[in-house]
């Protein structure tokens, strides 16, 4: 199974000093697949280095997902979405 992951890294303490340094590669620039700007910037807030940047809670992340353009994944497309994700090399 392919791990994601948000940092690579040689070494453990490779990806810590990443983690606490570095910004993270949108999800846009990850894969070949369209991603709205807003869920771009939605990702990189929920992964930012300060929690005041990040959504307040689970409401207001839920209220910034359903307020992104698009039409909703059903669950199964997201389970057929993991699938296929996670038979990457």
């Amino acid at each position: 199974m392919r791990r994601l992951v948000v940092f690579e890294g040689e070494s453990v303490i490779q990806m810590i000093a990443k983690h606490l340094r570095e910004v993270p590669v949108p999800p846009s620039r990850r894969t070949d697949l369209p991603v709205p700007p807003e869920l771009d910037r939605l990702v990189l807030a929920c992964l930012a280095k300060a929690p005041e940047d990040r959504p307040r809670g689970a409401g207001e992340l839920s209220r910034a997902l359903a307020a992104i353009e698009g039409a909703p994944w059903s669950e199964e497309q997201a389970m057929q979405w993991w699938s296929r994700i996670q038979e990457l090399p």
